[in-house]
């Protein structure tokens, strides 16, 4: 099956009414900071931040879908709007970065775990929106397992 995907950050809807508000969706308020030294995973723009910017963490809760892999958790995003991803295609702040690719069915229940090796989560991926019932996969840090984006397949 050959399957064209998109990489989805943090709405960019979502993130206007959480800058328009002061505080995310959980009531945590939008704190200014200033990047010290880089490397935070900005789930806006789907990169990584540089030393200098400025950001700020909120919770977000990356599935739409109900039940109980519904979970809320921080991420960092930028303080004021960047566009987004700049590009199609996998995140190139994210291809050699080991990572936890959780794939979901369209009533949001977990089907499988795999952990991606730097540089396999694109092929990893691809074989598992082999299997029609993957609705979604969700890419997450595998220290911390924080959400880092969601993929879907096009159209």
């Amino acid at each position: 099956m050959n399957t064209e995907l998109r990489y989805e950050g943090v709405p960019g809807s979502e993130l206007k009414r959480i800058r328009c508000n002061g505080y995310d969706d959980f009531g945590n308020a939008v704190v200014s900071r200033t990047s010290e030294e880089g490397g935070e995973p900005l789930r806006c723009c789907l990169t990584l931040a540089v030393t200098g910017a400025q950001i700020t963490l909120v919770s977000h809760r990356p599935m739409t879908a109900g039940g109980p892999y519904a979970e809320v958790g921080p991420v960092f995003v930028h303080l004021t709007d960047c566009g987004g991803p700049a590009e199609d295609g996998f995140p190139i702040d994210y291809r050699d970065r080991q990572a936890v690719l959780r794939p979901y069915d369209a009533a949001g229940q977990m089907l499988d775990g795999v952990v991606a090796e730097p540089g396999t989560s694109e092929t990893e991926l691809k074989r598992l929106f082999e299997d029609p019932a993957v609705d979604t996969v969700q890419v997450r840090n595998v220290v911390a397992g924080c959400w880092n984006f969601t993929v879907r397949r096009q159209g």
